[in-house]
């Protein structure tokens, strides 16, 4: 099937999707904005402190970029149109994947950002969305397939999809997010998917193996690919192997390396969940996670010298994505450029392999559910998870259904697709 043709498979989904809606519960989101509240009000006082200015706003773009560019002496990587140094997120980002360390000061512009973002425009609008058409206490928001470049859905009115998963307040958050009486909300979601695709396309002979489950433990079990990697770092065999210590920076890595993450990043992402580790000590884990997955950074260097020969990366399902600043004499610029020409085939095959899933949801569940006359309705598509609501009495049969449904791998796909799902009251 054509690219396409599959998108225009997804929009009947998608459309039922924006018809439902999905239930906030209103007293739980008021409760959950005093804490927010309180939460910003501790990173200002930090903020205030880092910066030596009292009153720093970090949403002014202004304040920010004479901090990091006057104050810390950073280069900015691009201008707005009326010539100022960006600081927006997606550069604070980058700068912060290259600075972070040396100025912590843009971990918090970043935190600050987030939990305001998450405050203002969510959490704080949740009862005046719910009061629009068509008046049945839910939230519509309006889901597009032609804003991301990956081919990956998008929303707005609100963002439902920067639902958060993981940090502080994820799983508060997602509890606001409620049923009917009588009904379940279910998830599945396709497991560790941006890592087999790139286990496809780079044809990695160890990610391969991993995940087709033929290389196992000395007990006959498959062998877990962050087991594998931490094993090859810390040189601990999986069974004495600490969550935190050994497994929890081979997660990182694994899940970092679709994204192109660098050391710095290694670091701030391991600093994130408590765990102090110096740049150098992060370098070496990648180095090694190359060394393992040796087929990775050669593909890595193709990708790259496809964008600067084409201008453009063609992508697994066909689609184009042209990498501006992929030969940018700026050292930054040209550094994200590449990191996007490698990312984009991984994060756009995994959008591919979730649109076949949604268009196999509409057809092989949805479609004969209904002609029974069972109540179950699409809420969201969630980057790689897909979020139903249902009667009660259905989740059990649901769950298998799904679970065969979200597993078929693409024709020609090189690993097999897995995928875990639960159901509850709520989103949490």
């Amino acid at each position: 099937m054509s690219t396409y043709s599959l998108e225009l498979a997804t929009y009947p989904l998608i459309a039922r999707m924006m018809q439902m809606g999905i239930l906030p519960d209103l007293e739980h989101y008021a409760q959950l904005s005093e804490r927010l509240g309180i939460e910003l009000a501790c990173i200002q006082a930090v903020l205030e402190d880092q910066t030596g200015r009292p009153g720093f706003n970090a949403n002014s773009y202004l304040q920010v970029g004479d901090v990091l560019f006057n104050q810390h002496g950073l280069e900015p990587i691009k201008l707005t149109d009326t010539g100022d140094p960006s600081t927006n997120d997606k550069i604070l980002e980058a700068l912060e994947h290259a600075h972070g360390i040396q100025v912590p000061v843009l971990s918090t512009i970043r935190n600050y950002r987030e939990v305001y973002k998450l405050k203002s425009t969510f959490v704080d609008v949740v009862p005046s969305l719910v009061q629009r058409w068509p008046y049945d206490e839910r939230i519509h928001a309006t889901f597009r397939t032609t804003r991301v470049v990956t081919g990956r859905l998008a929303a707005s009115d609100p963002n439902i999809l920067a639902l958060p998963k993981h940090g502080k307040f994820a799983k508060d958050f997602r509890r606001g997010l409620i049923c009917e009486p009588g009904h379940v909300l279910g998830e599945w979601d396709l497991s560790q998917i941006e890592l087999r695709v790139l286990a496809h396309l780079s044809q990695d002979p160890v990610m391969l193996a991993i995940f087709r489950g033929e290389l196992r433990n000395p007990d006959g079990s498959p062998i877990d690919l962050h087991a594998a990697l931490a094993e090859r770092i810390f040189a601990i065999r999986p069974k004495d192997q600490n969550n935190s210590r050994h497994r929890l920076p081979a997660k990182a890595i694994n899940f970092g390396l679709p994204m192109g993450m660098q050391a710095q990043g290694l670091c701030l992402e391991l600093r994130k969940n408590g765990l102090d580790v110096d740049e150098d000590d992060a370098q070496c884990w990648i180095d090694e996670t190359m060394g393992l997955y040796k087929r990775v950074p050669i593909y890595q260097q193709d990708c790259i010298a496809e964008a600067r020969r084409n201008g453009y990366v063609r992508c697994l399902s066909g689609r184009v994505r042209y990498i501006g600043g992929i030969n940018a004499s700026h050292e930054a610029a040209r550094s994200e450029a590449e990191r996007f020409a490698f990312s984009t085939k991984i994060q756009e095959g995994a959008s591919w392999v979730a649109k076949q899933c949604q268009k196999r949801i509409w057809d092989d569940l949805l479609n004969p559910y209904w002609k029974q006359g069972k109540w179950i309705e699409p809420l969201l598509w969630c980057h790689d998870a897909m979020d139903l609501e249902m009667e009660k009495k259905l989740a059990r049969d649901v769950h298998e259904i799904m679970t065969q449904l979200m597993t078929i791998p693409p024709d020609g796909f090189s690993v097999p697709i897995e995928t875990s799902g639960d159901w509850g009251e709520n989103l949490a």
